[in-house]
């Protein structure tokens, strides 16, 4: 199948939004990993579980993409800290699936992990001239507002 103008430039676009959102990330501090830091898997359960919770350990899995035994392994390491990131318990209504929720100390690591990237971006942005900035807060805005209304799909 040949692409159509629109269709390629549509798809350039999607490279270049991509490419950089991959810089994003990459310019994140990357400092030696210490022991008890975050890894990027285990921030974006953190994030999912931040913005709605509790969510079904399955549901986790699906939306994070990773098989059952990987789950397993990102659960119990958010479990097991010297102070707890989250909490499992049985679900009310269905024995059979288990809750997760974030304990007090899930929330102030997910807090201090996205501002320490905030800072990182927001020193990038500080490059655009005001107006660029804006017409990017807009946009943002828009792109913010189609993955509201998109069902998340695994």
């Amino acid at each position: 199948m040949v692409a159509s103008g629109a269709g390629t430039r549509l798809e350039e676009l999607a490279h270049d939004v991509f490419d950089v959102v991959t810089r994003f990330c990459l310019e994140a501090p990357r400092s030696r990993r210490r022991s008890g830091d975050l890894k990027d898997i285990e921030f974006l359960t953190l994030s999912l579980l931040y913005h709605r919770e509790p969510l079904i350990v399955g549901d986790l899995q699906r939306q994070l993409g990773v098989l059952p035994a990987q789950m397993s392994r990102i659960i119990r390491s958010l479990e097991t800290r010297d102070c707890p990131l989250i909490s499992c318990r049985i679900n009310l209504h269905d024995k059979r699936k288990i809750d997760v929720v974030l304990t007090a100390a899930g929330r102030v690591a997910f807090q201090e992990h996205q501002a320490a990237r905030v800072r990182v971006v927001a020193a990038m942005l500080e490059k655009l001239s005001e107006e660029d900035r804006e017409g990017l807060r807009q946009l943002v805005q828009k792109i913010s507002a189609t993955l509201e209304s998109s069902p998340t799909e695994g």
